[in-house]
């Protein structure tokens, strides 16, 4: 990776480093790619165990 790579990263740190993969695809010009978020999926999953509204929300929403 250039200088000029690495500037720009840290130009656009607090919004393109929240999400690594967009960070990385952006800084080596990746393809978009197809990505599972699993300890995400699990956090819900432990969220909607401990909070029953939330989950009763979520799927009469359809979030879930």
């Amino acid at each position: 990776m250039n200088n000029d790579a690495l500037k720009e990263l840290r130009e656009q740190a607090p919004v393109e480093l929240q999400d690594d993969l967009q960070a990385l695809s952006h800084a080596f010009s990746l393809p978009k790619l197809s990505y599972i978020d699993i300890s995400r999926q699990e956090r819900l999953a432990q969220m909607m165990v401990r909070w029953p509204l939330l989950a009763e929300l979520a799927n009469t929403t359809g979030s879930v």
